[in-house]
């Protein structure tokens, strides 16, 4: 038998690291906050560092957009939210999603309208779940916008909101991860050191190499391709055969070129993720790069992938049902809806695959929509056939699309009583 003695010593040790163990955690997360912003810049977004760029104007929670306030500001009588990503957060013809609702309903004669703007680059339907909850469904809102991009917002199979058994560990949402939900500022940290957040993990760390590629765009016509070459051989695909590179790089001829004139109206950068992206699908031979028609992206589409993504927006309009909070679902489709974008791509039919499999899986996921209760856009109409509303580069939609998006959007405010 243990001497009771015993017993307690044992108790008082056990109790004794428990203590030391939550100082421990205290005092890492008390080291945090010196490094992570307040809230609710810490729960929206961890890259870019917060107001690090300086050219742009992001405000103090991060989010590209003008200053805003958690409560409701006096005088503005209709608060929107707008939660998404890059669509939101981009800025064509320097106005963002936002900044364009704002003054098309100004222009409308109407007064006391705002729109909140938390578009963060690179994330999806599981961000857009835990901002809504965390931050967007806390400012009060009138009504809740979500943006839905069909070709990067896609979850996989397995990814649903009520799949497996724990959250993770860290994440860039806090409130979806185990150590965010208790120390969010060291969760932050985290992810912001880690370069775990959803942009960056597929992005190569390639030090000022836009500014290398667009030497390389301004430099000699003939050097051009060469040049590019080496910089995907140095880079990206160190084994690969020049002359394949080559062949690749080479297939669009002097238009292709043209796009990338920065100087001249309407140009546009060229990424490296960009280059990536197409010379991995030209070298892959795999079902999605098999893909040549509307019927084979058809067949490639996974039922599991459109319920994973379908939970998450369903779970968001349940959200905002909660708060009594009205939310409209935007269904945003890929850039191959303009003529000028297809033919663009035309020589890389490979790389063009995704977006064909990608307006499969939009169709797919708006016939599933269709049967549940979420209220949603589908933008598909809209911008079918419609010619230069997306950019040719990064397939966002330009100051043109832009626009048609903004009358849907307007068009809802209406339905919700803002005339």
């Amino acid at each position: 038998m243990t001497p009771p003695s015993l017993l307690r010593s044992r108790w008082v040790a056990v109790a004794y690291n428990v203590a030391l163990f939550v100082l421990m955690l205290a005092g890492i997360e008390y080291l945090a906050s010196f490094y992570a912003p307040a809230w609710p810049a810490r729960a929206l977004r961890t890259i870019p560092p917060v107001n690090a760029d300086p050219d742009k104007p992001f405000n103090s929670w991060g989010m590209y957009d003008r200053e805003r306030t958690l409560a409701k500001p006096p005088g503005v009588r209709f608060r929107s939210v707008f939660v998404g990503d890059s669509f939101v957060e981009f800025d064509p013809d320097g106005r963002t999603l936002t900044r364009a609702v704002e003054e098309r309903v100004a222009a409308d004669g109407q007064g006391g309208f705002e729109a909140v703007g938390l578009g963060i680059s690179g994330t999806g339907p599981r961000s857009y779940y835990y901002r809504t909850r965390d931050v967007a469904l806390s400012l009060s809102p009138d009504a809740l916008f979500v943006f839905f991009v069909s070709g990067n917002d896609f979850m996989p199979s397995g990814g649903g909101q009520h799949d497996g058994w724990l959250p993770p560990l860290v994440d860039e949402s806090p409130g979806g991860s185990l150590l965010g939900r208790i120390m969010p500022r060291t969760d932050w940290m985290l992810v912001n050191r880690l370069r775990l957040s959803e942009f960056l993990r597929g992005n190569k760390p390639i030090p000022h190499e836009g500014d290398r590629l667009q030497a390389i765009l301004e430099g000699p016509a003939d050097q051009r391709i060469p040049a590019l070459v080496e910089h995907l051989r140095k880079y990206y695909f160190p084994h690969l055969d020049r002359d394949r590179l080559t062949e690749i790089v080479g297939r669009g001829g002097p238009d292709f070129w043209a796009t990338f004139d920065k100087h001249a109206p309407g140009g546009e950068a060229l990424p490296g993720w960009l280059l990536n992206l197409v010379v991995s699908a030209e070298i892959r031979d795999d079902d999605q790069t098999r893909i040549r028609t509307p019927g084979d992206a058809e067949k490639a589409v996974k039922d599991s992938e459109i319920e994973a993504t379908a939970s998450w927006l369903e779970g968001i309009h349940a959200l905002a049902e909660a708060h009594h909070v009205p939310m409209h679902l935007f269904l945003i489709p890929v850039a191959s809806m303009s003529p000028d974008f297809t033919a663009f791509w035309k020589p890389w039919p490979r790389y063009f695959s995704w977006y064909l499999l990608s307006d499969a899986r939009h169709q797919r996921l708006a016939r599933v929509l269709a049967r549940t209760t979420v209220p949603f856009t589908d933008l598909r109409g809209d911008l079918l056939g419609v010619p230069h509303a997306f950019r040719l580069s990064d397939a966002h939609w330009n100051a043109r699309g832009q626009t048609i998006a903004v009358g849907r959007i307007r068009e809802q405010l209406r339905a919700l009583g803002l005339r």
